[in-house]
């Protein structure tokens, strides 16, 4: 499903804002994760309240946007940015409702705060971490090197306890009647750590 977003100007200061670093500590090493925070891509402020988690959180689940994909930070931006707007406009949602968005670019866009509940699943929002890929993912996968921020991202979830040590790893589609987080990439999901096949419909 494409959504038929409206576009929002992106200012050339969101562009080049300096990107923040979260890193965590793994075999090789440490790893960074690039974040790029709600001020640095102009994040419209919330505008009703939003139900809070209890951390750490059970589950991690994996979504995908539906619409258009994004390689650079401009267009990542422009995206993140165009479905702000979309699910608070049209949706009526308080905020954008993922926690963290990736893009083809590799980097991580902060949404709402791991201790605020999310807002795409229904009565499974309460104690998911929604992660969201930018674009459509029926047919093919995310960029490899977004697949690896993706995973590293959930190890620092645990590490910060936002995510619980014994975390299940979930698809959209099995906490929500959905296609999300399309076929190609669901497939790709149930090979990640702590994968669960369980259905929460």
């Amino acid at each position: 499903m494409m959504y038929d977003w409206r576009a929002v100007p992106v200012a050339a200061v969101a562009v080049v804002a300096v990107i923040g670093r979260l890193t965590f500590a793994s075999g090789d090493g440490e790893v960074p994760v690039q974040v790029v925070t709600r001020t640095e891509w102009q994040a419209r402020p919330s505008n009703g309240s939003i139900g809070s988690n209890e951390l750490p959180l059970p589950r991690a689940v994996i979504a995908h946007t539906a619409g258009v994909r994004c390689n650079s930070d401009e267009a990542c931006i422009q995206q993140v940015r165009n479905l702000q707007q979309y699910q608070m406009d049209t949706l009526g949602f308080s905020d954008i409702g993922y926690h963290y968005l990736i893009g083809d670019n590799g980097r991580v866009y902060e949404g709402r705060s791991p201790n605020q509940r999310a807002s795409f699943a229904g009565r499974n929002n309460g104690g998911s971490l929604a992660i969201a890929f930018i674009g459509n993912f029926d047919e093919e996968l995310p960029a490899e090197g977004s697949l690896e921020t993706a995973k590293s991202l959930i190890q620092q979830s645990v590490l910060q306890k936002h995510l619980a040590e014994n975390y299940e790893l979930l698809g959209h589609r099995q906490v929500s009647a959905t296609k999300s987080p399309g076929d190609a990439l669901f497939a790709d999901i149930k090979q990640w750590p702590n994968w669960s096949n369980k259905s929460l419909l």
